[in-house]
């Protein structure tokens, strides 16, 4: 039998062997709203690729035809549970807020998608729409949020549905908790006196989702270290990270990218990203040379003739305007002189640009993911050789993922 919403009248007639009934008579009383406590499952994973729970605040999407496989790469089946828990105690910070339910998934231990899904969930629908870029899923193995074990997924978010839908992938465990946070704090980088001021609309949602974190050094002055240079490992980082690509799981690819956690080695990012620090991390579980292998497996970058990678080298922007249309696949024109030809009519400093980076640059410009800096007459010039500050890194790489609807 079907439950209707409300109260369900529920009658159940046993028949004995002489032929003798009994009935016995209760109610049920079926519920789609998300209150603490209320649970919906489903059997295996069905093969139509959705499943919705709790009037549809909950969503779970995945290729059609996917199945579950375990530790050993077998496949196997099992239940999936969605269970609405009761709200946390404690919050991540005084800058994280708890907008929408926590909501428990479960399944067997070591259960994992063949293909990655997507999560959506619904926030509260008092948010503003003016900072829904500033949303992201978090993800808890505990449903205790002000740890240091917590993975924020980030997500796309509607402001018009009220909803949010990130990556989705069963973390192993049997059972996680996500639940959808809203990022907002002042930055002294980004007030109106300040030069990066211009940032502010990009570099906030790209924190608020996990994708880029202040320095540690400036957190006491509550900047966010716009106008610091960036390397070329932060950048790889935050780039890698934002497309949401599979990471590889290797040791190193470069003999300067260790295969330690990034806060152990304080060098990488030109700070103490130490837990004594108190520095927040990129990704407590993942390495450097993950970050970095998986950037060359999808020839975003490449390294040096000697067989490194310098991942301290500051990234000039020419170098980041490279790796930028990699990152976006744009097409580009095989002949670095006509494409300087073509940049000439735009940046004053045209001619300071390297032929082997010009197609390249052209193509970033032509796609609206890097722009000029302004000059007092109201021209452009590109500065090529200059390095690249982590407001202008994390601009273009917001940008990029913008228009790849990942954010």
């Amino acid at each position: 039998m079907s439950l209707a919403t409300g109260l369900n009248n529920v009658g159940v007639i046993a028949q004995a062997a002489d032929k003798s009934t009994d009935t016995v008579a209760f109610q049920i009383m079926y519920t789609t709203t998300p209150v603490p406590g209320l649970t919906y499952e489903v059997p295996s994973l069905p093969a139509t690729g959705k499943i919705e729970a709790f009037n549809k605040t909950v969503s779970l999407t995945y290729p059609k035809g996917n199945v579950f496989i375990d530790a050993s790469g077998r496949i196997t089946d099992c239940p999936i549970a969605f269970t609405v828990c009761d709200p946390p105690g404690d919050l991540p910070d005084s800058y994280h807020y708890l907008v929408s339910q926590v909501i428990k998934i479960s399944v067997s231990q070591g259960v994992y998608l063949l293909q990655p899904g997507q999560l959506t969930l619904s926030f509260n629908e008092n948010v503003s729409s003016s900072v829904s870029n500033q949303l992201a899923i978090w993800y808890s193995p505990d449903n205790v949020w002000n740890d240091n074990d917590n993975y924020i997924l980030g997500g796309r978010t509607d402001a018009s549905k009220k909803t949010i839908t990130a990556p989705f992938q069963f973390s192993g465990n049997s059972e996680g908790y996500y639940a959808v946070f809203l990022a907002d704090r002042v930055f002294a980088d980004f007030t109106d006196q300040s030069e990066a001021a211009w940032a502010y609309s990009s570099v906030m949602p790209m924190w608020a989702k996990g994708l880029a974190e202040p320095l540690p050094l400036n957190r006491g002055d509550y900047k966010f270290g716009a106008g610091d240079d960036i390397n070329r490992l932060e950048f790889t980082t935050i780039l890698v990270k934002g497309l949401g690509l599979p990471l590889e799981n290797v040791p190193s690819v470069f003999r300067d990218v260790y295969g330690a956690p990034k806060f152990i080695d304080n060098a990488y990012f030109g700070t103490d990203y130490s837990l004594q620090a108190g520095g927040l991390l990129y990704d407590q579980e993942h390495t450097p040379a993950q970050y970095v292998a998986t950037a060359l497996r999808y020839g975003i970058i490449a390294g040096y003739p000697d067989g490194t990678f310098q991942p301290q080298k500051n990234l000039t922007r020419q170098e980041a305007a490279v790796i930028l249309a990699r990152a976006a696949n744009l097409k580009l024109i095989n002949d670095g002189d006509k494409a300087k030809s073509s940049l000439q009519k735009i940046f004053t400093d045209a001619e300071d640009i390297q032929p082997w980076a010009a197609p390249s640059i052209l193509a970033a410009y032509r796609a609206k993911l890097i722009a000029g800096l302004p000059v007092e007459d109201k021209t452009i010039r590109f500065a090529p050789n200059e390095t690249l500050t982590r407001a202008q890194a994390i601009t273009m790489i917001y940008r990029l993922l913008e228009k790849q609807k990942k954010i």
